[in-house]
């Protein structure tokens, strides 16, 4: 059996180069989302605080150099770390760095090192919506094939063999193995790993894995309460109509409408219509619902408070928060949903670091 592993995992290595991560496009959305959240949190304590800043004596210590050194920490987890909880952590602290740097191109493109250059607040939105088409574009074109569901599988083995709350993971790792070449002599070794950890999984489960546990259990539990359908659907009708209503008077009032404020009727709009789609696909799958969902929340994030956070920065704020909240709740109902169905084609929906 080990001769087996090891001389099927050698194989696997030699012809895995390049092929692409499950949760690849998921990991780099958290990143993404983290960078906004980070630019938008940098420029709402600098507006609130009057624009300190840290240092004196002729020095002055600005946030990209904060920056630099969150992206180095992100990349130094993701280098000495194995397994996606690490993974997961790198992400978002790379994101976070990233956001400290962004923030700060006005600095860079101008002689005058000017933060406050007008046309830098465009540009960090322009990388942004390029980094959004970017992923949309690598996520259309992710296809796992037997060789890349085999060696996604062996990325999460470890965890999915010595973490014993990892519930999902060895549900997802014992999906992407039945995509794999069983006549490949690593897949029924490792589907034997695999099964055995599930046999005492709760036994072995520290305070904190067994609490994790105890909320997958009961989100179960509340999946299959008669009124679980109905709030859920009631809360997304509720969403899109309240996106829907902010957009009404700026077009009932569309004399002397800034750009920001037709870019936030857009984002609302968008982000309704994907919310809609949502609760058309709720009949046919939870797990596509909510993915839908989650691209709605991403656009409200990605566009509407972006341009709402230059006419109302405290209401935006609040607005992101609520949108943080729904996303990370969204990531862990839609993974949790597309293991239970059994569908493979959402895999890797990862919450944000946790």
């Amino acid at each position: 059996m080990a001769t087996d592993l090891v001389r099927g995992a050698r194989d696997l290595r030699r012809r895995a180069f390049m092929l692409p991560r499950a949760d690849g496009v998921a990991t780099a959305e958290s990143f993404l989302v983290s960078a906004v959240v980070t630019v938008l949190g940098i420029r709402a304590y600098l507006s609130a605080t009057g624009y300190p800043q840290l240092g004196g004596g002729g020095l002055h210590i600005a946030h990209v150099l904060w920056g630099g050194l969150l992206m180095m920490a992100g990349v130094l987890l993701i280098l000495l770390r194995l397994g996606r909880p690490a993974l997961r952590t790198g992400a978002v602290l790379a994101g976070i760095g990233f956001g400290f740097f962004i923030d700060e191109i006005g600095k860079f493109v101008t002689s005058d090192v000017n933060y406050f250059f007008q046309p830098a607040v465009a540009m960090i939105y322009v990388i942004f919506v390029v980094l959004v088409i970017i992923l949309a574009v690598i996520r259309r074109h992710t296809h796992l094939d037997p060789r890349s569901a085999l060696a996604n599988a062996l990325t999460l083995h470890d965890q999915a063999v010595n973490d014993p709350a990892a519930t999902d993971v060895r549900r997802e790792v014992l999906g992407l193995l039945a995509r794999a070449d069983e006549a490949d002599p690593l897949v029924p070794v490792m589907r034997r790993a695999v099964v055995a950890a599930q046999q005492d999984e709760a036994s072995q489960a520290s305070a904190w894995q067994r609490l994790r546990l105890r909320v997958l259990a009961g989100y179960d539990r509340m999946v299959e309460r008669r009124w679980f359908p109905a709030v859920v659907l009631t809360l997304f009708v509720a969403v899109a109509l309240a996106t829907i209503g902010l957009a009404v008077p700026i077009f009932l009032e569309h004399d002397g409408v800034s750009f920001t404020e037709w870019m936030q009727v857009a984002g609302t709009l968008a982000s309704a219509a994907l919310i809609t789609v949502g609760l058309v696909a709720w009949r046919g799958s939870r797990a596509r619902a909510y993915r839908w969902f989650e691209r709605g929340v991403l656009v409200d994030i990605l566009i509407t408070e972006v341009f709402a956070f230059y006419d109302s920065p405290g209401a935006a704020t609040v607005g992101l928060a609520v949108d943080i909240t729904l996303l990370v709740a969204l990531r862990i109902a839609a993974r949790h949903e597309a293991l239970s169905e059994g569908d493979e084609s959402l895999p890797g929906r990862l919450p944000l670091g946790l």
